[in-house]
């Protein structure tokens, strides 16, 4: 009896052990995930700095490599191939804006070159305040997703089949206007 006793308790020893590993496993890894995700949103608000920095500054002066990929930008991709890969289509937006707004600097670099007037700073071109603010959007959308996935900030809520604005409106007309004493 006492060597089932002790069997049973050795069990218990080893299943309360592997479940306290877990739950310390659990928590380092979540707490690396936000260590990550901070750095993504760090490096995301870096390379929309980098893309301001960019708008008026000439293009021949300047690497080529850099500007195809962004140190920030880089950081981004390789954060989230390691730990965001819910992002990746995010991602592959995100590449899709900044060639088009190289292309469109480039354009415009050209453009400021060839002729000593007729240009407007980007700052007032409609077209480069349309393609900035869409690039804009995707970083701050991609910044909210990534603080859904780290828990840094509560999910948006769901709908569960209850309109609350819609059943105010009805419980205010049903009842009638409110008489003040």
């Amino acid at each position: 009896m006492s060597e089932l006793f002790l069997s049973c308790l050795l069990v218990a020893a080893l299943v309360l052990a592997t479940v306290v590993w877990a739950h310390h496993a659990a928590q380092e890894h979540k707490k690396q995930l936000q260590a990550q995700g901070y750095e993504l949103i760090f490096c995301l608000k870096s390379y929309s700095a980098w893309v301001d920095f960019q708008r008026d500054e000439p293009f021949l002066t300047r690497n080529t490599e850099e500007l195809a990929s962004p140190a920030p930008l880089t950081r981004v991709r390789e954060i989230r191939d390691a730990s965001f890969p819910a992002l990746s289509h995010h991602m592959l937006r995100l590449l899709q804006a900044h060639s088009h707004l190289i292309e469109y600097l480039w354009q415009q670099n050209l453009l400021r070159q060839s002729q000593a007037s007729g240009w407007q700073p980007l700052y007032q071109d409609p077209q480069y305040q349309q393609i900035r603010g869409a690039q804009e959007e995707l970083i701050q959308e991609m910044i909210g997703l990534c603080q859904e996935i780290i828990g840094d900030r509560p999910s948006k809520w769901r709908r569960t089949g209850t309109d609350f604005a819609f059943s105010n409106s009805v419980m205010s007309t049903t009842q009638g206007p409110a008489t003040s004493v």
